[in-house]
C-alpha cells in the first residue's frame, strides 16, 4: 500500500476513534485488580471476554494447569488468507512503595493516565481492543486477526504457552509490551534460578562452631555480581542483552527464615536470580559458571549444603530475533510517519529488549515474523506507573493501520 491509500485508511480510522471512549475503556481495566497470581486475577479475563463479545468476535477461553483463564478472540474477515496474532497480558506486577496516586484509580493528570499495570501492559491491551472495534466498522474483505489476552506472563508466559499448546497459529504476530511505540525485533530470553544455602546454627557465643548461611550468601552474591557471562559473545550489542541479576535474598533461622533471634547464627538462606540471554546454547555455559560458584562454597564450608536450581515452575522465555520483510518495514515506516510524523525505530532497543516477553514463545513455536510494540515504557513498572495519553491514542491508530497493511 502506498502513502495515499494508507492515509485514506487513517482518515477512516480517525473518524471511528472516539478518544474519550477509548480512554474510558483503558480506565475500566486499570480499575480491575489483576495482580499476578492473586485470587481475583481471572475477573479481568471474564470482563474482557464480555467486552469482545460486544464486538461480535468468536471467543474461546483456555485454562492453564492452575486454572488461570486465557482468552482468544477471533475477528474473521475471510478464510484462506493471512492471520495476524495480537498478543498481550492482563496480569500486573504487585504494588511497591512510593505510590502517590491510586494504583487502581485510572487518574488522568498532565496528559498521562496512571495505574498499576497501565504500561505493563493494559494500555496496549486496550489499544488492541479498540483496534478490533474500529476494524469491525471499517469492514475489511480479507484475512483474520486473533486477539489473545492472557494471564501468567509474569510467570514465564504460562498463558501464551497454554494457547500455543492448544493450537494457536498465525502468519504474523504483534506483541504489545511497552516500547514507547518503537518496533522491537530483537529481545533477550529469560529464566529464573534459586540458590539454597543450608548452614549450621549456634548461639553467637559459639559462632566459631557454626556454619553461617548469611556469610555464605554474601560471598556468593559478590561472586555472581562479578561474573561475566559475555566472554564468548563477540557482538557488542548482543553483549548488552546477557545479564545476571539478583532480585531477592532471604536469610534467617530455620526454613521460615525466622528473624526474631538475632543472637542466633543463621542456618538458612536463599537467593532468587534472573538471567537474560540471547542464545539457547549459552544457557548450559551460564549455569555451569553459577554451578562452579556454588561448588566452591560446598568445598570451603564442609557443613554447608549449597544448591543451584533453575526455577522449573516458570517456563524459560526464549529469545527473539525476527526478520521483517521489505514490505513490512516500508509499511511500518509509512504508518509511523503518517501517525507520529517521525521515523520508526526498528530492531534491538534498550531497555525494552531486556524486559521479558511472550513473543519469545510465539517465535520459538510458530517460527513466524513479527514485532513487539506498545504504549508505555518510560514509566514502566514503577511507583505512579503511567502512560502518555497521546501515545495510547497513537497506539490504537498504529495497530489499525498496520493490521490493514499486513492483511493487504
Amino acid at each position: 500500500m502506498d502513502n495515499k491509500i494508507l492515509n485514506n485508511y487513517l482518515q477512516k480510522i480517525e473518524s471511528y476513534l472516539d478518544q474519550n471512549e477509548a480512554i474510558n475503556i483503558l480506565k475500566s481495566i486499570i480499575q480491575i485488580d489483576s495482580r499476578t497470581n492473586s485470587k481475583n486475577e481471572n475477573n479481568i479475563i471474564e470482563y474482557w471476554e464480555s467486552k469482545y463479545s460486544e464486538l461480535g468476535t468468536v471467543n474461546k477461553i483456555h485454562n492453564t494447569n492452575d486454572n488461570r483463564l486465557n482468552l482468544i478472540s477471533n475477528l474473521n474477515f475471510s478464510d484462506n488468507h493471512k492471520t495476524i496474532i495480537f498478543n498481550g497480558h492482563l496480569d500486573t506486577n504487585h504494588i511497591g512503595s512510593g505510590w502517590t496516586s491510586d494504583p487502581f484509580g485510572g487518574e488522568i493528570k498532565d496528559n498521562h493516565i496512571y495505574g498499576l499495570g497501565v504500561s505493563n501492559m493494559k494500555a496496549s491491551m486496550a489499544a488492541m481492543f479498540y483496534c478490533a472495534k474500529i476494524l469491525t466498522k471499517i469492514g475489511l474483505d480479507r484475512g483474520k486477526i486473533i486477539f489473545t489476552s492472557v494471564l501468567g506472563e509474569l510467570q514465564g508466559g504460562v498463558g501464551t504457552k497454554t494457547l500455543l499448546d492448544n493450537g494457536l497459529k498465525g502468519d504474523f504476530f504483534i506483541n504489545g509490551e511497552p516500547t514507547d511505540l518503537n518496533f522491537m525485533t530483537i529481545h533477550a530470553g529469560t529464566y529464573s534460578f534459586t540458590i539454597n544455602i543450608i548452614g549450621e546454627t549456634r548461639h553467637l557465643s559459639k559462632r566459631d562452631e557454626a556454619t553461617d548461611a548469611t556469610i555464605i550468601l554474601n560471598k556468593i552474591l559478590n561472586d555472581i555480581t562479578n561474573l561475566d557471562i559475555t566472554k564468548k559473545i563477540k557482538d557488542n550489542d548482543e553483549k548488552k542483552l546477557n545479564i545476571i541479576h539478583i532480585g531477592s535474598v532471604r536469610s534467617g533461622l530455620g526454613e521460615n527464615f525466622s528473624d526474631d533471634r538475632p543472637p542466633q547464627v543463621s542456618d538458612n538462606a536463599i537467593i532468587y536470580g534472573s538471567v537474560r540471554f540471547t542464545n539457547f546454547d549459552d544457557i548450559k555455559n551460564i549455569n555451569h559458571q553459577i554451578g562452579l560458584i556454588t561448588s566452591k562454597y560446598n568445598k570451603i564450608y564442609k557443613n554447608a549444603d549449597v544448591k543451584f536450581t533453575i526455577q522449573s515452575n516458570n517456563p524459560i522465555m526464549p529469545p527473539i530475533k525476527t526478520k521483517l520483510s521489505k514490505h513490512t518495514i516500508k509499511l511500518i515506516n509509512i504508518s509511523n510517519k503518517l501517525i507520529k510524523n517521525s521515523n520508526a525505530i526498528i530492531g534491538q532497543i534498550l531497555p525494552y529488549s531486556l524486559y521479558g516477553t511472550d513473543a519469545g514463545h510465539i517465535v520459538n513455536k510458530l517460527k513466524i515474523p513479527g514485532f513487539v510494540m506498545g504504549s508505555g515504557g518510560k514509566y514502566n513498572t514503577q511507583p505512579d506507573e503511567r502512560v502518555l495519553l497521546d501515545d495510547y491514542i497513537n497506539n490504537i491508530k498504529l495497530y489499525c493501520l498496520l493490521s490493514i497493511g499486513l492483511l493487504e
